[in-house]
C-alpha cells in the first residue's frame, strides 16, 4: 500500500544567516551551510545582493585603491580617490590631483579625515598630505609645504578627525603614542593646545601596538592589537575635548583590532576585527574580556582562515547605514563578509552571508550610497548585476530529517516560493547523509497570482509570487535519513528573495 507523503516546509530559509561553527547535525533550522551573493532582507528573507555598475568613463586601467568624501564647510561633497601613485577627484570622470610633496609616492593605502574645511591624508612612511579644494598654493600639499603647518606633526598611518582634533598614531618607529592637534587646526601640532599621550604607562601586559582609533560617547578609544584603551575628558557633554584633563576610563585587555581600515562607527557602536573574528566595541566594554562570544561568532574559522591568508593592510570594510549591513572584504581569498545589523540575535552574534569574488580595494558610504574602488574607476552598489555580468547567488540548508530521525526518506517533491524573479531558472540540489554529491534538477520559476491582503491593490513587485514544483519521482533521485536542500541561480537584472521552500517525501524503510 502506498505511504503518505511526509511534508515538511523552511520557512524564510536562512534568516538566521550562515552558521558553519556549529556541528551540521544539531544545528538549528533557519541556519544555513552556504549562501553565496545573499544579503538578509528587511523582512528576514535570503534574497540576492545587488551588484555594482561602473560610474567612471575613460579611466581603464586606472585601478583605483581607495575612497574618501571630503565634506566642505558649505556642506558640499568632493568625492576623492587614489591609486598606488596618483589622486583623482570626481565619480563619471576623474580629474587627476598632483599634490606639492617632495615624497614619491608609491603605495596607495592612504586613511582620510576631515576637520575644519580641510582634508587629511595619511600613510605611514610618507609626509602627511592636506587638500582644500580651493585654487591657491595650499589647495593639495604636504604638511612641510602648507603655510601655516607647524613642527609635530607625524608621518602615521592611522588618523582620526573627532573632538575639535585631529588625533594620529602609528608611525614607523613609534607605535605607543598618540599625537593631536590643536583645536580646529589639523595643520599645527606644536602649538596651542595640542600634543601627544603616551600609552606605555598604562599596559599591563607588556608592549603592544596601536593599529587605529576611534571616538565614541565622548571617548577617545585607542585600539592597539591585544588591547583596547579608553580615554576620557570626564564631560561628554562638551563640543570638545579638553587634552589637560584626559583621564584613563580602563584598558581591555587580550582583545584588539588588528586591521585598520577593519574599524566602522555605526553609531551605536564600533566594529573592528580582532584576531579571533569580528567585535563590538560596546559588547567588549560590557564583557571586558576577551570572550568567545564575537558578532562573527556563526563563521569564526572561516573569518580566521581568511586573516591567515590575507595582507592586513589590504583588509578593508564599510558600514552603510541605508543597507544595514557592515562588509569586510578580504581581497586575497576574494570575499567579502557581509553582516546584517539590524539587530542583533539572542546570543550577540549577527547575521551573515558571504560575496565571493566581489573585493572591491576601497569602500565608502556617502549619504544613501554606497561606492567601490574598482580597477576601471568609481563603481556604485545598485541594480543586479556585475557591471551587466550576472552572478551566482546559492544557498544550502542545515541537515534535517524531517522529524522521523529513524526513517529513509526519498523527496519526491520540492516547492520554492520567491518573491520576484518570474522566469529565473534554477538549478535545485538535494543531497542525503551529509554526501558532498547533489541530485541536481533544473526548473524555471513561473508568476503566481499573489495578493497580499487578499485584494488585487496590492499585488506589485513586492507581492508578486513564484511557484515552482520539482517532482523527483525517479529512484534514481536516491534516499537517506538526513536531507540537504540547496539551490544555485544566476542573478541578472533582477532581484530575489526566497520566501519558502516545502519539502515532500516518500516514507522508506525503518531503520
Amino acid at each position: 500500500m502506498a505511504k503518505q507523503l511526509i511534508a515538511a516546509s523552511i520557512a524564510a530559509p536562512a534568516f538566521y544567516g550562515l552558521n558553519t561553527q556549529e556541528s551540521g547535525v544539531t544545528l538549528q533550522e533557519g541556519y544555513a551551510l552556504h549562501a553565496d551573493n545573499c544579503i538578509i532582507d528587511k523582512y528576514g528573507r535570503l534574497g540576492s545582493r545587488k551588484g555594482w555598475t561602473t560610474l567612471t568613463v575613460g579611466s581603464t586601467g586606472v585601478n583605483l585603491l581607495g575612497l574618501s568624501n571630503f565634506k566642505e564647510i558649505t556642506g558640499a561633497d568632493t568625492l576623492l580617490s587614489w591609486n598606488a601613485t596618483s589622486f583623482f577627484k570626481g565619480s563619471t570622470s576623474l580629474t587627476t590631483l598632483t599634490p606639492t610633496t617632495t615624497d614619491t609616492i608609491a603605495a596607495g593605502n592612504w586613511q582620510t579625515a576631515t576637520l575644519n574645511d580641510h582634508h587629511f591624508f595619511y600613510q605611514r612612511g610618507y609626509v602627511p598630505l592636506i587638500y582644500t579644494n580651493e585654487t591657491t598654493t595650499d589647495e593639495f600639499v604636504s604638511y612641510a609645504s602648507h603655510t601655516h603647518a607647524t613642527a609635530g606633526y607625524q608621518s602615521a598611518n592611522t588618523v582620526l578627525a573627532a573632538y575639535g582634533r585631529l588625533w594620529t598614531a602609528d608611525t614607523t618607529t613609534n607605535k605607543t603614542t598618540v599625537w593631536f592637534s590643536d583645536v580646529l587646526d589639523g595643520a599645527k601640532f606644536s602649538t596651542g593646545t595640542s600634543g601627544s599621550l603616551d600609552i606605555s604607562s598604562v599596559l599591563t601586559r607588556g608592549m603592544d601596538e596601536i593599529v587605529a582609533l576611534g571616538a565614541h560617547n565622548g571617548n577617545l578609544i585607542i585600539f592597539c592589537k591585544n588591547n583596547i584603551i579608553i580615554y576620557s575628558d570626564g564631560d561628554n557633554f562638551q563640543t570638545g575635548m579638553t587634552t589637560a584633563n584626559l583621564t584613563l576610563v580602563e584598558v581591555i585587555e587580550g582583545v584588539g583590532c588588528i586591521a585598520r581600515d577593519s574599524v566602522q562607527n555605526t553609531g551605536e557602536d564600533i566594529l573592528f576585527l580582532s584576531n579571533t573574528g569580528v567585535r563590538s566595541l560596546n559588547r567588549t566594554v560590557q564583557e571586558k574580556s576577551a570572550p568567545m562570544r564575537d558578532i562573527s561568532k556563526n563563521i569564526r574559522d572561516d573569518i580566521i582562515e581568511a586573516l591567515n591568508a590575507e595582507v592586513l593592510a589590504d583588509v578593508k570594510s564599510v558600514y552603510s547605514p541605508t543597507n544595514a549591513f557592515y562588509l569586510l572584504t578580504f581581497p586575497a581569498t576574494q570575499q567579502t563578509f557581509c553582516f546584517d545589523t539590524r539587530s542583533p540575535m539572542k546570543d550577540g552574534s549577527f547575521r551573515v552571508t558571504i560575496w565571493p569574488l566581489l573585493t572591491p580595494k576601497g569602500l565608502l558610504s556617502l549619504d544613501s550610497e554606497l561606492y567601490f574602488a574598482q580597477p576601471n574607476g568609481v563603481a556604485k552598489y545598485r541594480l543586479y548585476s556585475d557591471d551587466g555580468v550576472k552572478y551566482a547567488m546559492s544557498y544550502y540548508s542545515n541537515y534535517f530529517d524531517l522529524g522521523l530521525p529513524n526513517v529513509n526518506k526519498i523527496v519526491k517533491k520540492i516547492t520554492a516560493t520567491t518573491v520576484g524573479a518570474s522566469g529565473q531558472t534554477f538549478a535545485l540540489k538535494v543531497g542525503y547523509e551529509y554526501s558532498p554529491i547533489y541530485f541536481s534538477s533544473t526548473f524555471i520559476l513561473t508568476e503566481g497570482t499573489v495578493h497580499e491582503y487578499g485584494v488585487a491593490e496590492y499585488n506589485i513587485a513586492e507581492y508578486a509570487g513564484a511557484v515552482l514544483i520539482n517532482d523527483q519521482s525517479s529512484p534514481t533521485q536516491g534516499a537517506g535519513n538526513i536531507i540537504q536542500i540547496g539551490f544555485t541561480t544566476d542573478i541578472n537584472g533582477t532581484a530575489m528573495s526566497l520566501q519558502k521552500i516545502s519539502i515532500f517525501a516518500k516514507q522508506g524503510k525503518v531503520l
